[in-house]
C-alpha cells in the first residue's frame, strides 16, 4: 500500500484522513464491532503462547462475555517474571524492541514490541499530529517535509520508538535528526531542537507540557537571545530573529516563541496540561492538543478532535474495559473485592473510570488494570458530529502522583523512604501535587518534632528523592526548580485532626487523612487544626 507520504504528494488527502482520521465517523456501534473482532483474533493469537496459556489456559475464550468472565483482571506483577528477563520464548511473536516505563517507586517495567506492534506507534502518533493541525474535519495539513521537534524522551521509553516509528511511516524532517536525538541527552535534545528551529522553521511539535512552559517562560524573561551558538547565525536565523524581535515590539512585550514560529500543531502529554493550558496558548499561539497513550497499550490511545474538549479513543490500539470509581475504591478498601468492568457503550457522563485493556496484535497483556483514571466529558458531540464519548485523563490511582510524564511515579512508599532517610523527625504526614507558583509541583504537609524549618524539610526531601527516583531528577534538571514546597503543621495537628473525625463520627480506618492526594477538604481541615495548635501555644 502507498505510504501517506506519497499520497499526499498525490493529492490524496480525502484517504488519508480517511485511514488515519476516519474512526471519528464510525459510531458507537461500529467501534464496540471492530473492537470485537479484533480481541476474537487476539485471542486465538495469544492461546498458542506459554503466556497466554498461563493467563488464559489453552482454549480461548469465543465470545467478549466468555473472555471477561473467565480471565481475571491483571497487573505487571503477573508478567514480571517473564517480562523483567526478557524471555522472548513465552511470547507470541519475537519483538523487534524492548520498551520499559518507570513504574512505581522508580522500577521498571519492561514491555516486548512485535514488528506489527511498533508500527501501529507509528500510526497512533500520524493519528494525533493530523488532528492536532486540523482545523476541521477531513483537512490534513501536516506535509511531507515538514519539520517535526520531537521533545520527549528517547529509547528505550516508548515515545523513543514512537519517533523511529513515526519516522519509517511518514517523510517529515525531525530537528534533531532522529540519528541525532538517539545520542543527545534531554537536555540537549530539548536545546537543538529549538536552535536548529531558528533555521529550519517548527511546523509540529511533540512535547510534555511543562517542557513546553518552560521555554515559554525563559523567553518572556528575556533569555531568548542567549545561548544561540554562532554556527546557526546565518541570514536565515537573523531573518527569523528580526522578524520575532519586531513583532514582539509591536505588542509591547517580551519575545515570545510564537513571534518566531507559526507552528500548525503541538502535541501535548503530561497530566499538567489542563494546568498550563492557557499558558501554552499565551506562549505559543496556538490551543495545546491532547494524546493519550501508554508503555503497555503500545499506542497513543486515545487523541483530541480538531476542535472541542474530550479525547476519543481509537478502536484499534487496544480492547477497552473501564472499572467504575465504586469498584475500584471498593477494591482499594478490600483487595480481595474482584472488580466488575463496563464496556465504552455502558460508560456514564461525568463518572470516572479505571482502564483495563488487553493488548491487540500479539501484545502480552490480558484485561490489564493501567490504574490511570478518566472521566467521561460528553457520551457524543452534535457540534462536531461525533457519536463517541468523549474523556478526559483524570490522574492516576489515588496512592500514585505523575508530577509529569518522564518523571516515573511517586508512590506513597517512595515518599515516606525519602522522608526516612532526610532523618526528619515526625508525626505524620500527607502530600499532592498542587499549582505552586507557575508550575506544578508536590506539596508536602509534614508536622515535625525538631525545630528544622520549612526550607531546609524540604531541600532535604528533594535530595532522597532525586536518589530514589531518576525521573524525578529529569524533572529537576530541565525545569531548574525545586518542584517541592513543605508547609510545617504544628505540634498535636494530626492528633487534634483525629479527634475531630472521631467526634464527627468516622471510623476507625477514616481517621487519619491519606498520605497521598489529599482532598482540598481534608488539607483545609489539617491546615485548621494546625491553626488551633497555634492558638493553644499562645495561650488561646
Amino acid at each position: 500500500m502507498t505510504n501517506p507520504s506519497e499520497m499526499m504528494k498525490q493529492g490524496r488527502v480525502e484517504e488519508v484522513w480517511r485511514k488515519y482520521c476516519g474512526f471519528l465517523d464510525l459510531g458507537l456501534d461500529n467501534f464496540m464491532g471492530i473492537q470485537e473482532r479484533l480481541l476474537m483474533e487476539q485471542l486465538q493469537l495469544v492461546a498458542g503462547s506459554e503466556l497466554g496459556h498461563i493467563l488464559m489456559g489453552s482454549d480461548p475464550p469465543q465470545s467478549v462475555e466468555e473472555f471477561r468472565q473467565r480471565v481475571r483482571l491483571t497487573t505487571y506483577e503477573d508478567y514480571a517474571a517473564y517480562l523483567d528477563a526478557q524471555r522472548e520464548d513465552v511470547l507470541v511473536e519475537k519483538p523487534v524492541a524492548w520498551a520499559h516505563t518507570s513504574g512505581r517507586s522508580g522500577r521498571f517495567k519492561w514491555v516486548p514490541y512485535s514488528r506489527r506492534t511498533f508500527t501501529k506507534i507509528g500510526e497512533g502518533i500520524l493519528t494525533a499530529v493530523i488532528l492536532a493541525t486540523a482545523r476541521e474535519r477531513g483537512e490534513v495539513r501536516i506535509a511531507p517535509d515538514d519539520v517535526l521537534v520531537w521533545n520527549v524522551a528517547a529509547r528505550p521509553y516508548i515515545s523513543g520508538y514512537a519517533a523511529l516509528s513515526l519516522a519509517e511511516l511518514y517523510q517529515l524532517r525531525y530537528v534533531p535528526p532522529v540519528e541525532e536525538m538517539e545520542k543527545m541527552s534531554f537536555q540537549e535534545r530539548i536545546e537543538a531542537g529549538f536552535q536548529g528551529g531558528l533555521r529550519t522553521g517548527i511546523d509540529v511539535i511533540g512535547s510534555i507540557s511543562s517542557v513546553l512552559v518552560k521555554v515559554g517562560e525563559q523567553f518572556a524573561e528575556g533569555a531568548n537571545g542567549r545561548g544561540v551558538s554562532r554556527s546557526v547565525l546565518h541570514p536565515a536565523v537573523l531573518y527569523r530573529l528580526g522578524r520575532g524581535w519586531l513583532r514582539s515590539r509591536l505588542a509591547r512585550r517580551p519575545m515570545l516563541p510564537k513571534d518566531l514560529w507559526q507552528v500548525k500543531g503541538l502535541v501535548v502529554g503530561g497530566t499538567d496540561t489542563a494546568i498550563y493550558r492557557q499558558q501554552l496558548i499565551d506562549y505559543w499561539g496556538v490551543e495545546p492538543f491532547e494524546a493519550y497513550g501508554c508503555t503497555e497499550a503500545a499506542a497513543a490511545m486515545a487523541v483530541q478532535a480538531w476542535s472541542g474538549e474530550g479525547m476519543y479513543f481509537l478502536p484499534d490500539a487496544c480492547f477497552l474495559e473501564f472499572v467504575p470509581e465504586e469498584e475500584w475504591s471498593r477494591w482499594r478498601k478490600d483487595p480481595d473485592h474482584i472488580p466488575q468492568t463496563v464496556l465504552l457503550d455502558e460508560v456514564k457522563m461525568g463518572e470516572r473510570y479505571e482502564i483495563v485493556i488487553t493488548n491487540f496484535h500479539g501484545g502480552p497483556f490480558l484485561r490489564y488494570r493501567l490504574h490511570d483514571l478518566v472521566r467521561f466529558v460528553s457520551l457524543r458531540d452534535d457540534v462536531l458530529g461525533i457519536d463517541l464519548p468523549g474523556m478526559v485523563f483524570a490522574g492516576r490511582d489515588a496512592d500514585l502522583i505523575d508530577l509529569a510524564g518522564f518523571s516515573g511515579l511517586i508512590d506513597e512508599k517512595l515518599v515516606w523512604q525519602a522522608i526516612v532517610n532526610a532523618h526528619i523527625p515526625h508525626v505524620d504526614w500527607a502530600i499532592r501535587k498542587e499549582l505552586l507558583g507557575l508550575h506544578a509541583g508536590l506539596h508536602l504537609y509534614i508536622e515535625v518534632t525538631n525545630g528544622l524549618g520549612p526550607n531546609e524539610v524540604a531541600q532535604k526531601v528533594h535530595e532522597e528523592l532525586q536518589l530514589l527516583n531518576p525521573f524525578y531528577g529529569d524533572l529537576v534538571k530541565f525545569l531548574g526548580v525545586r518542584p517541592l514546597h513543605v508547609t510545617l503543621l504544628r505540634r498535636g495537628t494530626f492528633s487534634h485532626y483525629m479527634n475531630e473525625r472521631q467526634a464527627a463520627g468516622a471510623d476507625l480506618a477514616h481517621l487519619k487523612p491519606p498520605h497521598m492526594n489529599a482532598p482540598d477538604a481534608v488539607v483545609t481541615n489539617l491546615l485548621r487544626s494546625s491553626e488551633a495548635m497555634t492558638h493553644t501555644d499562645n495561650g488561646g
